[in-house]
């Protein structure tokens, strides 16, 4: 009868733990709208925890919390309340805090998922910044790209708050080669040895190996360039490249020591200038951006949205 009993309880918990891992990766929607017509999203990070994924807005720094089986959406934190002019790359750590690159705001924020303001840094006023892109996080610390300046910014996670930022690595133009215009270092990820960083240059279509102990940067040999790179996701040795220009994901199938990758076919369908991914179970949230229609003569597609792309 024990036995039966143990039985009985061990399976109640393994449906419970299924089923709760089903409900976190249940991507109902095959297109997410957002409820701001002047949003041009930009940045998203996924919560498994909760469901929930968080975007927010190039024009207002506005950010946004997105259920993936509901579709529910709300305004989470609006720039104007937190001194962000605007947010591009998101990332939540493994303290459950959301990370917001501003951009050309220059500022880099760190939020509770209660939509409080942590932290602080204007990166221009510490280090000269240009626009400060995405970024990425490891066992210890968090990395920014700036699209600007050729320079690397990290500052501890392991901390409840957050310590100083620092400028962890500056290069030169014959290291990583920087335009006037365009945009020059974009998505960022972190290798799963935790060895390297590997960023993605937009307008060259490059990519870079920075090895976080020697800060040695290699670039990477490509059979072809991924221009329009934009936001990156990591998982074992193949690297995901969302390339906004061509509204498509590329993978790279990288070898051993990252040192060389095979650019493979373009997925994904209907996207929109999509610039940042997210991975939520076998599936990629996408941000259809339409950066490219801002300020210009040709309308966004209302209502601006998060598209469900399935990972071949």
């Amino acid at each position: 009868m024990i036995n039966k009993i143990l039985v009985a309880i061990l399976i109640a918990s393994l449906a419970v733990s299924c089923s709760k891992d089903e409900q976190q990766i249940n991507v109902a929607k095959e297109t997410y709208a957002l409820p701001i017509d002047t949003l041009f999203p930009e940045g998203i990070a996924y919560n498994e925890q909760t469901g929930n994924f968080y975007t927010g807005s190039v024009s207002s720094g506005d950010l946004l919390e997105v259920n993936v089986e509901t579709g529910a959406a709300r305004i989470f934190a609006t720039g104007a309340a937190q001194n962000r002019k605007a947010a591009t790359g998101l990332k939540i750590d493994q303290m459950q805090r959301l990370w917001v690159c501003g951009g050309p705001d220059n500022k880099i924020q760190v939020l509770n998922l209660n939509g409080t303001l942590i932290k602080s840094w204007d990166t221009q006023a510490l280090f000269g910044s240009g626009f400060i892109n995405d970024c990425i996080y490891d066992n210890t610390h968090i990395y920014f790209t700036d699209s600007r300046v050729r320079k690397i910014y990290r500052t501890s996670v392991t901390e409840s708050t957050p310590g100083n930022m620092e400028e962890w690595l500056t290069f030169t133009d014959a290291q990583i080669p920087y335009t006037a215009t365009g945009t020059n270092a974009n998505g960022i990820v972190a290798t799963p040895d935790n060895k390297y960083l590997i960023i993605v240059v937009s307008g060259s279509g490059k990519l870079y190996r920075i090895d976080k102990t020697t800060k040695a940067i290699n670039e990477i040999t490509l059979n072809t360039p991924v221009t329009s790179g934009d936001g990156q996701y990591l998982e074992g040795n193949t690297l995901y490249v969302s390339r906004n220009a061509t509204n498509l994901i590329f993978p790279v199938t990288l070898n051993a020591d990252y040192s060389q990758g095979t650019v493979g076919s373009g997925f994904g369908t209907n996207l929109l200038f999509n610039t940042t991914i997210a991975k939520a179970g076998n599936y990629f949230l996408v941000v259809n951006g339409q950066l490219n229609r801002r300020g210009g003569t040709t309308p966004p597609v209302l209502p601006f949205s998060v598209t469900r792309v399935l990972i071949p």
